[in-house]
């Protein structure tokens, strides 16, 4: 089958475009701005891409896929519509290929990545051979893809409602948050999605809410759902030891482990990861031992260079609540001055939530704030990323707004410590760019 997939470039479309490549397919895909890096790993699949969108790519074209970001008024999607061309979402396609395996989903505000990879790597290091679909880049599968067979771990995003086509097996909720508000209308209406996708999980199956949400999984519970929670004072709570470098050490089910990641909130991600894999049949034992070597994930609190004795870390927060624990756990884990640099992510994410990032961005010792990756939307009248600095600074945070020509500036003259730079969006991909080249 020829599969052609736009937006190819996307986290969670290029992951889809492995797999289908695994399984046989010809696959080819198109995207408005491919990155270098996505195109790099995606070509040495042998899939060929297209910048822009255009009919023309339809040529011998047995089924299409699209992304969320690409409106369906779109003239290549139009056109295959047409032409008898089976269209699919995103959600669509992911449920259909994972209808062939044992899904293990993993949903949530924050955390779902690397809960996601922490899963996989454990059921991969227990013998079970996983198909694993995460958002982030996992350099020992080298990319966001690991094809196997069963389970299958699943990453399941509530936006566009994509989480709602899984029928898993088991499946777990790391974090509830005021998210995507744009696709529900209210946080009613997220909330019963959230509820809706728990109660969707099979008989004898289990299912794991955060312990300050418990609410979520009432109706699985009703239907006979194995339900835990999640957090101090939950069904799965592990006992925090203490940090180790760039890593956390921790008590769970008896067993003492190690992470190797720095966060109390990865800790959580952690235990979480165990319980989903306890629930595939693998022993506490096995699972906690399994996560010493877990190789973590890009943009995940990633150290990507020691600049001048500097620490550049790289992290995907967007959200007020990531970025409060991005920062405080690099503050607890390097010596030295944090300076953290900011993306905002999404017009309509910082109209609701810039006081809240402006708080959070107080951890810091010293604070940028970049113009804000619009991604999918148009700009708000009104809403800029000023509102953010504006909101550092009535907290007393030393925070100042940049743009991305600056960062090389800031680079060379960050001495000491950590320089953390957070975003969703185009920022990450900027200050690689900067570090590569020969005057850095």
């Amino acid at each position: 089958m020829n599969v052609h997939l736009m937006g190819i470039c996307g986290a969670g479309m290029s992951a889809l475009a492995a797999w289908y490549k695994t399984l046989g397919n010809h696959v080819s895909g198109c995207d408005g701005c491919p990155s270098a890096e996505k195109l790099k790993s995606l070509e040495k699949l042998g899939i060929a891409i297209s910048t822009g969108h255009s009919p023309e790519h339809l040529a011998g074209v047995d089924r299409l896929i699209f992304s969320a970001a690409v409106s369906p008024g779109n003239e290549e999607i139009v056109k295959a519509l047409e032409l008898g061309i089976p269209v699919l979402r995103r959600s669509e396609a992911l449920a259909e290929l994972a209808s062939a395996h044992d899904v293990i989903a993993v949903a949530g505000a924050h955390g779902k990545t690397t809960t996601t990879s922490m899963t996989g790597w454990i059921t991969q290091e227990a013998g079970l051979n996983p198909t694993v679909f995460v958002g982030g880049h996992v350099n020992a599968w080298n990319g966001n893809f690991r094809p196997g067979g069963n389970p299958a771990i699943v990453e399941s995003d509530e936006f566009d409602r994509a989480f709602l086509r899984l029928t898993p097996a088991h499946a777990a909720v790391t974090s509830f948050a005021m998210e995507h508000l744009e696709c529900y209308g209210s946080p009613e209406a997220l909330e019963w999605a959230f509820q809706a996708f728990l109660e969707s999980v099979l008989p004898g199956g289990t299912v794991i809410v955060p312990m300050e949400k418990p609410g979520l999984g009432f109706w699985a519970e009703r239907i006979g759902r194995n339900v835990l929670t999640s957090g101090p004072g939950g069904d799965i709570d592990a006992e925090i030891g203490h940090y180790d470098g760039w890593g956390e050490r921790y008590r769970l089910y008896g067993c003492n482990g190690f992470l190797p990641a720095p966060g109390i909130h990865n800790v959580r991600n952690a235990q979480i990861s165990v319980a989903l894999s306890m629930a595939c049949g693998v022993s506490p034992e096995t699972a906690v031992m399994a996560l010493e070597s877990w190789p973590g994930v890009s943009r995940r609190l990633e150290k990507i260079a020691l600049y001048k004795g500097t620490v550049i870390v790289s992290d995907y927060a967007h959200h007020p609540d990531e970025m409060a624990a991005a920062l405080s756990s690099v503050k607890k884990s390097v010596e030295g001055p944090v300076t953290a640099v900011f993306q905002p992510h999404l017009f309509s994410r910082t109209s609701l939530l810039y006081r809240e990032m402006g708080c959070a961005l107080h951890i810091a010792d010293r604070s940028y704030v970049l113009p804000i990756y619009p991604a999918r939307e148009e700009p708000i009248p009104g809403i800029s990323a000023s509102l953010v600095s504006e909101a550092a600074r009535s907290t007393g945070a030393l925070c100042e707004n940049i743009e991305m020509d600056q960062i090389e500036d800031i680079i060379r003259s960050t001495r000491g410590g950590v320089l953390l730079f957070m975003g969703a969006g185009s920022v990450d991909g900027e200050v690689r760019a900067v570090l590569s080249g020969e005057n850095v």
